[in-house]
């Protein structure tokens, strides 16, 4: 990639909520942009694991975004994002990200609610509704507060490195991040990741390796990481995780895509014993009207032992969850 496309797209992506967003002002070097989405989104059967006990569980949202960026100098540019969503019964809007910045040439420093660096490599999997298994510990998650970040890169290297500055004691956390893209369409991801977890408390970390490989229609991903969730848990408290995540996508048409998803977490107590924290398959589909509209279905097949209630004898834990969505972006 040459510096100045490289330039481009990392100040395009750090001040855009979505390729979608409209400029609503540009003059002499400053630009504004809005976008969002509305988002209907319903379970079926089940919700989060549990069942659900009437018809559907509406977990419907609704996001707005603005971005902006003014040229300093030929080669710096300060940025700004802002991005906030609300819930079906919720009065107020959740903040999701808010940072400000400076790019030198495709080289970005930010500092404010954002990613931690290991999510350009969790990403790779996280492509559908109930992906995502990769983010274990907030030092790896994201949309995390407090949160100094580089990104940028050199050619086909992408590189980031993130300090989250806590207000507790002995609770920051750090990561750094690499993706390598080879000419042929594959990339190659590797992330590490560490957070104190309060005084006088143990620490967590984690390791992260994905692989992506893109052709004409086709999208295949791997994720895999394990690490420590409390390197001082005791007895049953969970101690580490095994966790990982497979990821295949294919394109029938401009409108109609199709994408599987195998995602899996093991944990394991301070005292050997292990179990399933996630397990499931999900087949999804999705198709889109436009650029802006689009429907989508999602089955998840949870692979984890059902838990009952034994008062009301609904599932607590294990059941399926079938999801429908309709979604406008803008």
């Amino acid at each position: 990639m040459k510096k100045a496309v490289l330039a481009s797209a990392v100040v395009a992506a750090l001040v855009s909520g979505s390729s979608l967003a409209a400029t609503v002002y540009s003059s002499d070097g400053t630009e504004l942009k809005i976008g969002g989405r509305a988002e209907f989104r319903g379970d079926f059967i089940g919700s989060g694991g549990a069942e659900v006990e009437g018809t559907m569980e509406d977990k419907t949202r609704f996001r707005l975004n603005l971005g902006g960026k003014t040229e300093l100098t030929d080669t710096v540019t300060a940025f700004g994002f802002y991005e906030a969503e609300q819930s079906t019964g919720n009065s107020e809007f959740k903040n999701r990200y808010m940072y400000a910045g400076v790019d030198f040439d495709g080289q970005a420093l930010s500092v404010g609610r954002q990613d931690m660096a290991s999510v350009i490599v969790s990403d790779f999997t996280d492509i559908t509704e109930f992906s995502g298994v990769q983010q274990v510990i907030d030092a790896a998650s994201d949309k995390e507060d407090s949160v100094f970040a580089y990104r940028g890169g050199f050619d086909a290297l992408q590189l980031e490195a993130t300090y989250q500055a806590n207000s507790e004691k002995d609770s920051d956390g750090y990561g750094i991040s690499g993706v390598y893209s080879l000419p042929f369409g594959l990339d190659l991801g590797l992330a590490y990741s560490g957070e104190d977890l309060g005084a006088g408390a143990g620490s967590a970390n984690q390791i992260l390796a994905g692989l992506a490989y893109s052709l004409d229609n086709l999208y295949l991903a791997a994720t895999y990481s394990t690490g420590d969730s409390d390197d001082k848990a005791v007895g049953a408290d969970v101690e580490s995780f095994t966790a990982m995540e497979f990821a295949a996508q294919y394109k029938f048409t401009k409108q109609f895509s199709a994408a599987v998803v195998y995602t899996y977490q093991e944990d394991e107590a301070a005292n050997g014993s292990t179990a399933d924290s996630v397990d499931g398959i999900e087949l999804a589909g999705y198709y889109k009207l436009n650029s802006n509209f689009r429907t989508y279905l999602a089955y998840y097949i949870n692979g984890l032992d059902e838990v009952k209630d034994a008062t009301t004898g609904l599932t607590t834990q294990g059941e399926d969850t079938l999801r429908l969505g309709v979604r406008y972006d803008f």
